[in-house]
Protein backbone atom coordinates (compact mmCIF):
# COMPACT_ATOMS: atom_id res chain seq x y z
CA UNK A 1 0.00 0.00 0.00
CA UNK A 2 3.08 2.11 1.29
CA UNK A 3 4.70 1.31 -2.23
CA UNK A 4 1.06 2.87 -4.13
CA UNK A 5 0.77 5.75 -2.24
CA UNK A 6 4.64 6.67 -2.97
CA UNK A 7 4.12 6.45 -7.15
CA UNK A 8 0.58 8.38 -7.16
CA UNK A 9 2.37 11.53 -5.75
CA UNK A 10 5.09 9.95 -7.50
CA UNK A 11 2.78 11.31 -10.85
CA UNK A 12 1.45 15.05 -8.95
CA UNK A 13 4.86 17.10 -10.47
CA UNK A 14 3.91 16.21 -14.31
CA UNK A 15 0.08 16.32 -13.77
CA UNK A 16 -0.10 19.94 -12.11
CA UNK A 17 2.79 21.22 -14.30
CA UNK A 18 0.90 19.96 -17.21
CA UNK A 19 -2.36 21.41 -15.84
CA UNK A 20 -0.13 24.59 -15.54
CA UNK A 21 1.00 24.47 -19.11
CA UNK A 22 -2.39 23.31 -20.93
CA UNK A 23 -3.97 26.76 -19.45
CA UNK A 24 -1.30 29.29 -20.46
CA UNK A 25 -1.36 27.57 -24.43
CA UNK A 26 -5.34 27.69 -24.49
CA UNK A 27 -4.79 30.82 -23.06
CA UNK A 28 -1.94 31.93 -25.63
CA UNK A 29 -3.74 30.03 -29.03
CA UNK A 30 -7.00 32.20 -27.91
CA UNK A 31 -5.65 35.78 -28.18
CA UNK A 32 -3.24 35.28 -31.45
CA UNK A 33 -7.13 34.10 -32.94
CA UNK A 34 -8.22 37.23 -32.00
CA UNK A 35 -5.04 39.28 -32.23
CA UNK A 36 -4.67 37.62 -36.17
CA UNK A 37 -8.87 39.23 -36.59
CA UNK A 38 -7.84 42.05 -35.67
CA UNK A 39 -4.83 42.60 -37.87
CA UNK A 40 -5.40 40.05 -40.45
CA UNK A 41 -2.00 41.68 -42.70
CA UNK A 42 0.18 40.51 -39.44
CA UNK A 43 -1.33 36.79 -39.89
CA UNK A 44 2.16 35.28 -40.51
CA UNK A 45 4.08 37.32 -37.75
CA UNK A 46 1.37 36.88 -35.08
CA UNK A 47 1.10 32.84 -35.92
CA UNK A 48 4.78 32.94 -35.28
CA UNK A 49 4.93 34.69 -32.11
CA UNK A 50 2.55 32.30 -30.79
CA UNK A 51 4.80 28.97 -31.86
CA UNK A 52 7.67 30.68 -29.69
CA UNK A 53 5.91 31.62 -26.98
CA UNK A 54 3.82 28.37 -27.03
CA UNK A 55 7.11 26.50 -26.67
CA UNK A 56 8.68 28.58 -24.28
CA UNK A 57 5.62 27.83 -21.49
CA UNK A 58 6.41 24.19 -22.76
CA UNK A 59 9.55 23.93 -20.55
CA UNK A 60 7.49 23.89 -17.21
CA UNK A 61 5.81 20.95 -18.11
CA UNK A 62 8.96 19.02 -19.39
CA UNK A 63 10.81 20.00 -16.19
CA UNK A 64 7.44 18.01 -14.30
CA UNK A 65 7.31 15.43 -16.53
CA UNK A 66 11.78 14.49 -16.06
CA UNK A 67 10.70 14.62 -12.46
CA UNK A 68 8.21 12.36 -12.19
CA UNK A 69 9.99 9.95 -14.58
CA UNK A 70 12.87 9.90 -12.26
CA UNK A 71 10.71 9.42 -9.29
CA UNK A 72 8.62 6.49 -10.81
CA UNK A 73 11.75 4.68 -12.17
CA UNK A 74 13.88 4.97 -8.72
CA UNK A 75 14.03 1.67 -6.36
CA UNK A 76 13.20 2.80 -2.67
CA UNK A 77 13.62 0.12 -0.27
CA UNK A 78 10.55 -1.06 1.28
CA UNK A 79 11.45 -0.18 4.95
CA UNK A 80 12.12 3.12 3.63
CA UNK A 81 9.09 3.79 1.51
CA UNK A 82 6.79 5.71 4.18
CA UNK A 83 9.14 8.27 4.99
CA UNK A 84 10.51 8.31 1.60
CA UNK A 85 6.48 9.50 0.41
CA UNK A 86 7.14 12.90 2.71
CA UNK A 87 9.99 13.66 0.44
CA UNK A 88 7.90 12.93 -2.53
CA UNK A 89 5.55 15.37 -1.19
CA UNK A 90 7.86 17.89 -0.87
CA UNK A 91 8.89 17.20 -4.40
CA UNK A 92 5.60 17.80 -5.51
CA UNK A 93 5.47 20.89 -3.83
CA UNK A 94 8.62 22.38 -5.04
CA UNK A 95 8.23 21.16 -8.85
CA UNK A 96 4.40 20.73 -9.45
CA UNK A 97 3.17 23.77 -7.90
CA UNK A 98 5.50 25.86 -9.07
CA UNK A 99 5.33 24.24 -12.46
CA UNK A 100 1.64 24.64 -12.11
CA UNK A 101 2.20 28.40 -11.71
CA UNK A 102 4.76 29.04 -14.22
CA UNK A 103 3.03 27.25 -16.87
CA UNK A 104 0.13 29.59 -16.53
CA UNK A 105 2.27 32.88 -15.68
CA UNK A 106 5.00 32.72 -18.44
CA UNK A 107 1.96 32.86 -20.86
CA UNK A 108 0.58 36.07 -20.03
CA UNK A 109 3.75 37.78 -21.95
CA UNK A 110 2.80 35.32 -25.10
CA UNK A 111 -0.75 36.72 -24.72
CA UNK A 112 -0.01 40.30 -24.45
CA UNK A 113 2.69 40.62 -27.45
CA UNK A 114 -0.03 38.83 -29.67
CA UNK A 115 -2.14 42.13 -28.94
CA UNK A 116 0.80 44.24 -29.30
CA UNK A 117 1.43 43.20 -32.30
CA UNK A 118 -1.32 43.20 -33.94
CA UNK A 119 -1.94 46.77 -32.66
CA UNK A 120 2.06 47.41 -33.83
CA UNK A 121 2.87 45.48 -36.79
CA UNK A 122 6.38 47.22 -37.68
CA UNK A 123 7.36 46.63 -34.03
CA UNK A 124 7.70 42.74 -34.77
CA UNK A 125 11.13 41.94 -33.52
CA UNK A 126 11.26 44.62 -30.53
CA UNK A 127 7.97 42.98 -29.48
CA UNK A 128 9.65 39.54 -29.43
CA UNK A 129 12.70 40.25 -27.52
CA UNK A 130 10.47 41.56 -24.45
CA UNK A 131 8.22 38.42 -24.81
CA UNK A 132 11.60 36.09 -24.53
CA UNK A 133 12.57 38.61 -21.68
CA UNK A 134 9.86 38.02 -19.52
CA UNK A 135 9.14 34.33 -19.92
CA UNK A 136 12.33 33.69 -18.97
CA UNK A 137 12.71 35.46 -16.04
CA UNK A 138 8.75 34.20 -14.92
CA UNK A 139 10.53 30.85 -15.23
CA UNK A 140 13.17 31.43 -12.39
CA UNK A 141 10.26 30.23 -9.73
CA UNK A 142 10.37 26.81 -11.60
CA UNK A 143 14.11 26.72 -12.06
CA UNK A 144 14.27 27.28 -8.19
CA UNK A 145 11.32 24.42 -7.34
CA UNK A 146 13.27 21.92 -10.05
CA UNK A 147 16.91 22.41 -8.18
CA UNK A 148 15.32 21.62 -4.84
CA UNK A 149 13.43 18.90 -5.88
CA UNK A 150 16.58 17.24 -7.18
CA UNK A 151 18.59 17.85 -4.28
CA UNK A 152 15.66 16.13 -2.02
CA UNK A 153 15.43 13.75 -4.76
CA UNK A 154 18.75 12.97 -3.94
CA UNK A 155 17.96 12.23 -0.39
CA UNK A 156 15.20 10.18 -0.87
CA UNK A 157 17.28 6.82 -0.54
CA UNK A 158 18.54 7.75 2.47
CA UNK A 159 15.68 8.93 4.83
CA UNK A 160 15.05 6.77 7.86
CA UNK A 161 14.03 8.84 10.70
CA UNK A 162 10.78 11.67 10.98
CA UNK A 163 12.76 14.49 11.82
CA UNK A 164 14.36 14.17 8.16
CA UNK A 165 11.24 12.97 6.36
CA UNK A 166 9.74 16.60 7.60
CA UNK A 167 13.34 18.30 6.53
CA UNK A 168 12.51 17.18 2.89
CA UNK A 169 9.17 17.83 3.26
CA UNK A 170 9.83 21.45 4.52
CA UNK A 171 12.19 22.18 2.05
CA UNK A 172 9.48 21.36 -0.74
CA UNK A 173 6.82 23.58 0.92
CA UNK A 174 8.85 25.96 1.35
CA UNK A 175 9.80 27.17 -2.28
CA UNK A 176 6.39 25.71 -3.43
CA UNK A 177 4.44 28.16 -1.60
CA UNK A 178 6.83 30.63 -2.23
CA UNK A 179 6.70 30.88 -5.60
CA UNK A 180 2.74 31.14 -6.24
CA UNK A 181 2.53 34.97 -5.30
CA UNK A 182 6.02 36.21 -7.20
CA UNK A 183 4.28 33.78 -9.94
CA UNK A 184 0.81 35.80 -9.97
CA UNK A 185 2.70 39.46 -9.54
CA UNK A 186 5.26 38.60 -12.65
CA UNK A 187 1.90 37.26 -14.79
CA UNK A 188 0.54 40.91 -14.14
CA UNK A 189 3.44 42.61 -14.39
CA UNK A 190 4.22 41.02 -17.87
CA UNK A 191 1.09 41.37 -19.15
CA UNK A 192 1.06 45.34 -18.75
CA UNK A 193 4.88 45.75 -19.96
CA UNK A 194 4.03 43.94 -23.07
CA UNK A 195 0.88 45.57 -24.11
CA UNK A 196 2.01 49.23 -23.40
CA UNK A 197 4.39 48.63 -26.26
CA UNK A 198 0.64 48.44 -27.86
CA UNK A 199 0.13 51.86 -26.49
CA UNK A 200 2.98 53.20 -27.34
CA UNK A 201 5.87 52.07 -29.47
CA UNK A 202 8.36 54.89 -28.27
CA UNK A 203 7.95 53.72 -25.02
CA UNK A 204 10.08 50.26 -25.62
CA UNK A 205 13.57 51.47 -24.10
CA UNK A 206 12.01 52.63 -20.94
CA UNK A 207 9.78 50.08 -20.75
CA UNK A 208 12.48 47.13 -21.28
CA UNK A 209 14.94 48.87 -18.38
CA UNK A 210 11.99 49.30 -16.01
CA UNK A 211 10.89 45.62 -16.33
CA UNK A 212 14.19 44.29 -15.57
CA UNK A 213 14.24 46.39 -12.33
CA UNK A 214 10.95 45.58 -11.62
CA UNK A 215 10.97 41.60 -12.22
CA UNK A 216 14.12 41.23 -9.82
CA UNK A 217 12.04 42.79 -7.10
CA UNK A 218 8.71 41.51 -7.87
CA UNK A 219 10.87 37.65 -7.64
CA UNK A 220 12.47 38.67 -4.72
CA UNK A 221 9.94 36.52 -2.12
CA UNK A 222 10.90 33.76 -4.34
CA UNK A 223 14.47 34.29 -3.55
CA UNK A 224 13.82 34.48 0.29
CA UNK A 225 12.07 30.98 -0.05
CA UNK A 226 15.07 29.85 -1.91
CA UNK A 227 17.21 30.47 1.09
CA UNK A 228 14.80 28.89 3.75
CA UNK A 229 14.68 25.93 1.54
CA UNK A 230 18.36 25.63 0.89
CA UNK A 231 18.71 26.32 5.12
CA UNK A 232 16.47 24.00 5.54
CA UNK A 233 17.83 21.00 3.58
CA UNK A 234 21.61 21.66 5.48
CA UNK A 235 20.79 21.60 8.64
CA UNK A 236 21.93 18.65 10.74
CA UNK A 237 19.02 15.89 11.96
CA UNK A 238 18.46 15.27 15.62
CA UNK A 239 16.59 12.06 15.86
CA UNK A 240 15.83 12.48 19.84
CA UNK A 241 14.35 16.30 19.18
CA UNK A 242 10.68 15.52 19.06
CA UNK A 243 10.16 19.24 17.85
CA UNK A 244 13.11 19.79 15.42
CA UNK A 245 10.77 18.31 12.46
CA UNK A 246 7.59 20.44 12.89
CA UNK A 247 10.56 23.50 13.38
CA UNK A 248 11.19 22.81 9.55
CA UNK A 249 7.59 22.55 8.50
CA UNK A 250 6.69 26.65 10.92
CA UNK A 251 9.55 27.69 8.89
CA UNK A 252 8.78 26.71 5.86
CA UNK A 253 5.11 27.55 6.10
CA UNK A 254 5.97 30.67 7.49
CA UNK A 255 8.35 31.89 4.65
CA UNK A 256 6.14 30.66 2.02
CA UNK A 257 2.68 31.94 3.37
CA UNK A 258 4.49 35.57 3.71
CA UNK A 259 5.38 35.88 0.20
CA UNK A 260 1.94 35.28 -1.63
CA UNK A 261 0.78 39.09 -0.75
CA UNK A 262 3.87 40.52 -1.67
CA UNK A 263 4.33 38.82 -4.93
CA UNK A 264 0.95 39.64 -6.02
CA UNK A 265 1.03 43.27 -5.06
CA UNK A 266 4.21 44.30 -6.33
CA UNK A 267 3.27 42.85 -9.35
CA UNK A 268 0.02 44.78 -9.64
CA UNK A 269 2.02 47.95 -9.00
CA UNK A 270 4.17 47.53 -11.62
CA UNK A 271 1.55 46.65 -13.63
CA UNK A 272 0.61 49.60 -13.22
CA UNK A 273 3.38 51.12 -13.45
CA UNK A 274 3.84 50.29 -17.17
CA UNK A 275 0.52 51.41 -18.42
CA UNK A 276 1.13 55.13 -16.75
CA UNK A 277 4.68 55.12 -18.28
CA UNK A 278 3.27 53.96 -22.16
CA UNK A 279 0.21 56.90 -21.24
CA UNK A 280 2.85 59.27 -19.95
CA UNK A 281 5.99 58.83 -21.41
CA UNK A 282 7.33 62.41 -20.21
CA UNK A 283 6.91 61.50 -16.26
CA UNK A 284 9.24 58.51 -16.39
CA UNK A 285 11.18 59.64 -13.89
CA UNK A 286 8.44 60.77 -11.20
CA UNK A 287 6.63 57.67 -12.06
CA UNK A 288 9.88 54.78 -11.77
CA UNK A 289 11.10 56.68 -8.38
CA UNK A 290 7.09 56.42 -6.55
CA UNK A 291 7.18 52.50 -7.81
CA UNK A 292 10.33 51.64 -6.65
CA UNK A 293 9.15 53.15 -3.40
CA UNK A 294 6.45 51.04 -2.89
CA UNK A 295 7.44 48.02 -3.99
CA UNK A 296 10.13 48.39 -1.86
CA UNK A 297 7.96 49.03 1.16
CA UNK A 298 5.70 45.92 0.20
CA UNK A 299 8.54 43.70 -0.02
CA UNK A 300 9.60 44.74 3.69
CA UNK A 301 6.83 42.00 4.59
CA UNK A 302 8.06 39.20 3.04
CA UNK A 303 11.35 39.92 4.86
CA UNK A 304 9.60 39.93 8.32
CA UNK A 305 8.35 36.45 7.11
CA UNK A 306 12.22 35.81 6.43
CA UNK A 307 13.27 36.52 9.86
CA UNK A 308 10.54 34.51 11.66
CA UNK A 309 11.76 31.42 9.62
CA UNK A 310 15.36 32.33 10.55
CA UNK A 311 14.22 32.42 14.50
CA UNK A 312 12.41 29.25 13.69
CA UNK A 313 15.52 27.24 11.98
CA UNK A 314 18.28 28.64 13.94
CA UNK A 315 17.29 28.55 17.59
Amino acid sequence: MIDLYYILISMIPAILASIGTSIGQGLIGRQAQIAIHTQPASAQNIFKMCVVGTAVTETAALMGAIMSIMLITDSIPLTHACFASYGVVGIAFAVGISGLCAGIASAFPAIACCSSLARQPFLQSKILNIMLITQTLIMAPNIFGLIIGLMIKGQIPYVDTFNHAMQLLASGISIGLGSIGPSIGLATFVFSACRALGTNKKAYNKIVTFTFICEAIIETPVIFSLIISLMIFSKNIFPESPLQGWQFISAALCIGLSTIAPGINTGKIGASACTQIALQINQYSSISKITMLALALIDSFAIYGLIISLILLLY
